[in-house]
């Protein structure tokens, strides 16, 4: 977008820097008030830092008194980099090159800064911050009373994946420039990133549009457009049948539970499926024995909650795989498919792997699946050609030919045994109601994070149950309908 803004249609990158800096400054007020302060902006030596000198100018025009702390002298930089230290410099501003070791009058400047600016490095960097660099960055940490503000990326973060490989800026706002970066929104990047404020800088809509999204960050406003349809003329059959095939033995609340969310995301019909007689069940579920095949009524079927390894389940499974109707697979049923071969048929479907889950459907660990969320899911669609929800506290959300879905919602009320049948249970609904499946999990996956928030307000996000998720679910699209109605 820079390069096609830039070159093909003769934007100046000067004013883009321009834009950028301004910006952030404003995102910097924004929290600070008016009242000026003193401020130390680290700038690097490419075009991250000259958007630090266009920060230090406009600071200084609204009153702060500002020092630039410096990786590279003037004479080393160039383009509209260089442009912007010399217009810096001509101003009257002050630059405090830093040699092979910090000294340490600069900790001087950083403990005493109400404002830490971090222009060090942009979205290219793919090695470890070494030097003076990595010593700015550890004094900037370290000082405790600035508001710390990163430029774009906080240094030493991957843009893309969110690793950090070395020391890395922490900051507290991340102003960042044209359209917000995934890294930003995945660990370790979003604790590092803090508040993210996405900056114009004029990248005009046709550019934009015509190269497109890698990746999508939900909105309310777009999950409102996907809400199913609710009629005033409609009944019971009108909005679904959801089949729960789980909950064997002693998981009898795990198939439960599923079948509960789907009628509370408005699914008309729920019947939960167990070989034999089911024990005491919620009078809202029907109950089908598995041992007479699947029900024929159900629209969609939820598999894994509750499901175990025996034979049962794998026989239920195949069941499910060979029926031809849309599945939403969970839990054991992701386990199953992971080490029997002949169940590996989730194309079109919809998956749900925790990251331990999806370290055994990719034959890895968890920590290679955390190492690099958005690479794990993309493995996931190719292997599968299922729509995959890959869970986790910023779930991500993919599908064969769509650009991921990363979901900013992280709420620690969902750390509670039974709220993944509960996102199960809520996609299935929503599938019964004849949603695609990729909408349906985009859907379900903003529904299920707003109800743990919801369930988890007045109890510091803990103690909550995934009975009180599930029940929490008619208000959160309640509020999201009348919000954009």
């Amino acid at each position: 977008m820079d390069r096609s803004t830039i070159v093909d249609l003769g934007l100046p990158g000067r004013v883009l820097m321009e834009l950028a800096g301004a910006g952030t400054v404003e995102a910097i007020a924004a929290r600070l008030g008016d009242v000026p302060g003193q401020a130390v902006v680290l700038c690097g030596g490419g075009n991250n830092g000259g958007d630090g000198y266009v920060v230090a100018r406009h600071l200084v025009d609204r009153g702060w008194e500002v020092v630039c702390l410096a990786t590279r002298a003037g004479s080393e930089l160039s383009g509209d980099a260089r442009a912007n230290h010399d217009l810096w410099v001509a101003l009257g501003g002050a630059v405090r090159v830093t040699g092979p070791e910090a000294p340490a009058s600069l900790r001087h400047a950083i403990d005493h800064a109400d404002v830490i600016v971090d222009a060090l490095f942009g979205t290219g960097l793919g090695r470890a911050i070494e030097g003076p660099a990595a010593e700015l960055i550890a004094m900037a940490n370290a000082a405790s009373r600035a508001l710390r503000v990163a430029v774009d990326v906080p240094s030493g973060v991957d843009a893309t994946t969110g690793r950090a490989v070395g020391p890395a800026f922490e900051a507290a706002v991340t102003a960042t420039f044209g359209l917000a970066k995934p890294g930003l929104y995945t660990a370790p990047g979003a604790g590092l990133a803090g508040e993210v404020v996405v900056v114009g800088i004029a990248f005009p809509r046709r550019v934009v549009d015509a190269v497109g999204a890698s990746y999508r960050k939900a909105t309310a406003r777009a999950i409102a457009s996907l809400l199913p349809a609710r009629p005033a003329e409609g009944h019971k059959g009108t909005f679904g049948h959801v089949g729960v095939v789980g909950g064997f033995g002693g998981k009898s609340g795990a198939g439960q539970l599923a079948g509960r969310a789907a009628l509370r995301v408005g699914a008309g019909l729920a019947t939960w499926v167990t070989p034999g007689d089911a024990p005491q069940r919620a009078p809202e579920l029907m109950h089908h024995d598995l041992r007479d095949g699947l029900p024929d009524r159900p629209d969609v079927f939820v598999i894994g909650p509750g499901l175990g390894d025996d034979e049962a389940a794998t026989a239920g499974l195949a069941s499910a795989l060979d029926d031809g109707r849309p599945l939403v697979l969970d839990a054991d049923a992701l386990n199953l498919i992971a080490t029997q071969r002949d169940l590996q048929r989730a194309a079109g479907h919809v998956i749900t792997p925790h990251p331990r889950e999806a370290s055994r459907l990719l034959d890895t660990t968890v920590e290679g699946v955390e190492e690099d969320r958005l690479a794990a899911v993309a493995a996931l669609v190719q292997a599968t050609g299922a729509v995959v929800v890959l869970k986790g506290a910023r779930t991500v959300v993919a599908a064969p030919g769509e650009a991921p879905v990363i979901f900013d919602l992280p709420t620690p009320a969902l750390a509670a045994g039974g709220t993944g049948d509960v996102l199960a249970g809520a996609i299935g609904g929503l599938v019964a109601q004849g949603l695609a499946p990729f909408d349906a999990a985009r859907c379900g996956v903003w529904l299920h994070a707003h109800a743990g928030r919801l369930a988890g307000l007045g109890q510091a996000d803990r103690g909550v149950l995934a009975t009180e998720v599930a029940d929490a679910l008619p208000r959160v699209i309640a509020d999201l309908v009348n919000g954009w109605s």
